[in-house]
């Protein structure tokens, strides 16, 4: 018996399955979204435009998903992924942009 002759004879009698590469799946519980919304007071406040400076500085900041400024209030509702940030990036951000900020309350986690 040749070398071609037992491979042909040893592929019909295994099954295909055996000579095919095996592929895993691994299955991953997704994680909630680990959103948290904070109201940041703010101060230095003295126009519109300084919402719009506001705003573009905490939309930089990784993770942050919805910001909204409220002039009159002097503040900010800022919604993140805790994951990515935290609080204190956002108020470092706010900060840095020339709008010293504080946390107010953290409304949801």
């Amino acid at each position: 018996m040749t070398l071609k002759s037992g491979l042909l004879l040893i592929s019909l009698l295994l099954p295909a399955t055996l000579w095919m590469p095996v592929a895993y799946a691994e299955i991953t519980e997704a994680l909630p979204n680990q959103q948290q919304t904070v109201a940041l007071k703010l101060e230095n406040m003295t126009c519109a435009m300084c919402t719009v400076t506001i705003k573009k500085a905490l939309q930089q900041v990784k993770g942050v998903q919805k910001v909204v400024i409220d002039y009159d209030t002097k503040t900010a509702l800022v919604t993140f992924d805790d994951q990515k940030t935290s609080s204190a990036a956002l108020i470092k951000a706010t900060t840095d942009a020339g709008y010293p900020g504080s946390l107010v309350t953290s409304i949801s986690q």
